[in-house]
């Protein structure tokens, strides 16, 4: 039975337990007195409600959820953090909870400012994926309740965007008289060579590369360890190889060959960063005389329409939507249908350019 002596020094006690809060956090040092069962009920709901905005954003930007993210994902996500901690700091004061910062009219002044729908959904979605996650730990939720509020509307007349074949060609051509000219040669021919995604170039692997086959083997999208197969074109896959053989062939008998990334400024230790190759897209694309000055602003043509390129030029040449849609890698037909929208518009713009095609009716009658 516990006991203790009359003479006790509790100020000294009351001090220690604060030094072992400050050493510890708020929030572990609550769960360590809730699984010794020495929190009521009522007292866990109180620090439940107590949980401040900054211990949240620990907590996430450890988590699973925010780890599993690709690393253009997690960056973008860092950035939307900083601009929401400012402002719920500037109108909540210098330490909001969880709770104030997430209630609805909260973060409906906090999107209603912003008017440009693919910004809103971005931060839409970063708010969503953070909540989610610490909602689950500190409140044991969901946030179903804000999801009105967080929701990504979606234009679906949007149409992707590709290149035509006249823009790749000078793409391709540009490509050849900057800097790292190979390397940005075949980094253009595996993209119009596969249709994969930029994150899956730039994590690919030597030993990722099937000649035999002719296939490629990629990460799957949202995962870093689990891997897909990808069919390349025989030029680009001789394009590949070609670039391999050059860049390291003198590390061909090195236990770690096969583990070493293809695209890399350090020897294939490390992967090539995304922006790096969206850097390199974009400096070509200010050159290109075929590309108008509309088509170069952010979110008009990119490194992704690549992949919608690779994607209308199969549909061009008469390959059929489902054999697209397993070549893209793409988990539902819906995603490759939005082609057919495109590949229809290509059909009508050559319709009308028919000689008889754009007479006056009125000449007539």
């Amino acid at each position: 039975m516990a006991h203790y002596s009359e003479e006790w020094d509790f100020d000294c006690l009351d001090e220690e337990l604060e030094l072992l809060m400050e050493k510890h956090g708020f929030i572990e040092f609550h769960r360590a007195l809730k699984r010794m069962e020495l929190l009521t009920e009522a007292e866990q709901k109180k620090v439940r409600k107590n949980v401040t905005l900054s211990e949240a954003i620990t907590y996430y930007f450890n988590s699973d959820d925010f780890n599993r993210l690709k690393e253009s994902s997690q960056d973008v996500y860092r950035y939307e953090m900083d601009l929401y901690w400012k402002y719920s700091k500037k109108k909540l004061g210098k330490e909001p909870t969880l709770k104030e910062a997430s209630s609805a009219l909260f973060l409906q002044k906090y999107l209603d400012p912003v008017k440009k729908p693919a910004t809103r959904s971005k931060k839409s979605a970063f708010l969503r994926s953070f909540l989610k996650v610490t909602y689950a730990e500190f409140f044991d939720q969901k946030i179903d309740s804000l999801k009105s509020t967080l929701s990504v509307k979606v234009d679906k007349n949007h149409l992707p965007r590709a290149f035509t074949e006249e823009q790749i060609e000078e793409i391709i051509d540009l490509s050849r008289l900057g800097r790292e000219p190979l390397r940005n040669f075949t980094i253009l021919w595996v993209f119009l060579g596969t249709g994969i995604r930029l994150n899956e170039l730039c994590l690919l692997q030597i030993g990722d590369v099937k000649p035999q086959l002719q296939e490629l083997l990629v990460c799957a999208k949202g995962s870093k360890e689990f891997k897909v197969k990808r069919k390349i074109t025989t030029f680009s896959l001789e394009i590949l190889l070609k670039y391999i053989k050059f860049r390291y062939s003198p590390l061909q008998n090195l236990n770690d060959y096969n583990e070493r990334y293809i695209f890399s400024d350090d020897k294939g230790i490390t992967p090539l960063h995304d922006s790096t190759v969206q850097k390199m897209l974009g400096n070509i694309m200010k050159e290109a005389r075929t590309i108008s000055e509309d088509d170069k602003r952010t979110y008009q043509l990119s490194v992704h329409s690549l992949r919608h390129s690779f994607a209308l030029f199969l549909l061009q040449s008469g390959v059929n939507i489902h054999t697209i849609k397993d070549l893209l890698g793409h988990e539902w037909i819906s995603s490759t249908n939005v082609y057919l929208k495109l590949f229809d518009n290509i059909l009508v713009n050559a319709i009308n350019q028919h000689p008889l095609g754009n007479l006056n009716p009125n000449n007539f009658f």
